[in-house]
């Protein structure tokens, strides 16, 4: 473009980069409450408060004061009130250390201070050696990381993927007695029906989301190198697995009891192998009607699309709907296979 042409970057609002936070983004927009940035720091500093609350409440520290029920609501509220001023403040954090989690650690830390202010008599500013306290950063990670996955396939993922199965099965059963000439290796077939060859594809995907209804969401807590070195030297007389265990399932997450300094993301592996078998079905079925559309089966009614045909061709209606969805779930796909082969790997 021209050096005299506006600089589209310097614009605010911010202009998007990608389709996600551009065209698509009233569709995904739900996701941003479980897998942005703010979200992912928000379920951090959700651990970091909740390891804190366990150690005390069960009294496995020494010495380490016993928090009341309105220190327990105080800092289970700086994770609920979560929001703009805090994601800059913990931005402007980081900028300083240049490490994301120990700017929550931070964070928190300030909260901690700030807590005679909101509830007069509190010991809380004399836990700061608490917070993180025998934690590796991935402690705090594969935790968060779970959290906001599990959260965001079941509050947004399923439920929306639920309701394009049962509206397809809704349609298979109302197409039941469609007569359709079928085809096979593109030839014309044997006669089917239609709703016989929607419910093939409604049988499919919901097998898929049997699969991804089940997923065990894991989670670790075991420190640097997955033995409880520090936890152990510090405090011997405690059983450190029976601890780590309870708070990981506290968090509504499934214990791993055994790893490296990571938790291995097999489980993560496995989800996104699920779903993108369940995007390779959906694109099964947008293929299919694409070429049903193009062999004159269905027609397409641009008056029910509420939209232009062609650019040119008055006459033409372009199934832009099902290419959309085949070239999104193909980008889908490949992301979720990247990640399924590379996370398993240490």
């Amino acid at each position: 473009m021209s050096s005299t042409s506006v600089d589209l970057s310097t614009l605010t609002p911010p202009i998007a980069l990608g389709p996600l936070d551009g065209r698509y983004r009233g569709v995904v927009a739900p996701l941003t409450n479980h897998l942005s940035e703010a979200a992912l720091n928000r379920a951090r500093l959700h651990v970091e408060v909740e390891w804190l609350i366990h150690l005390t409440e069960h009294r496995v520290l020494p010495g380490a004061p016993e928090l009341t029920a309105a220190d327990t609501a105080y800092l289970r509220d700086v994770v609920a009130t979560f929001g703009a001023a805090e994601i800059a403040e913990l931005a402007e954090i980081e900028r300083e250390t240049l490490h994301d989690v120990k700017a929550v650690e931070y964070f928190l830390k300030r909260r901690l201070d700030a807590a005679p202010d909101v509830l007069g008599t509190t010991t809380l500013p004399t836990v700061h050696e608490i917070v993180h306290i025998f934690c590796t950063s991935e402690d705090i990670n594969n935790l968060s990381y779970a959290l906001t996955v599990r959260d965001a396939v079941h509050a947004v993922w399923l439920p929306v993927a639920t309701g394009v199965v049962d509206q397809l099965a809704d349609l298979a059963r109302e197409q039941a007695g469609a007569p359709m000439l079928a085809r096979t290796h593109g030839q014309p077939a044997t006669p089917t029906t239609l709703g016989k060859e929607l419910a093939v594809l409604a049988h499919r995907l919901r097998r898929q989301l049997h699969r991804v209804r089940g997923t065990e969401f894991l989670g670790k807590l075991n420190g640097a190198t997955g033995t409880y070195g520090a936890h152990v030297v510090s405090v011997p007389g405690v059983d450190w697995e029976e601890v780590s265990r309870g708070f990981v399932e506290h968090l509504g997450l499934t214990w791993n009891p055994l790893t490296t300094q990571i938790e291995s993301h097999d489980w993560q592996a496995e989800l996104y192998a699920d779903v993108a078998r369940f995007n390779r079905v959906l694109h099964n079925l947008a293929t299919d009607v694409w070429t049903y559309i193009s062999l004159g089966y269905f027609r397409q009614r641009l008056s029910a699309q509420g939209s232009t045909g062609s650019s040119t061709m008055p006459h033409k209606v372009n199934p832009i709907r099902f290419e959309n969805a085949e070239a999104n779930l193909e980008v889908s796909s490949a992301l979720l296979d990247t990640l399924a082969a590379t996370l398993v790997t240490s």
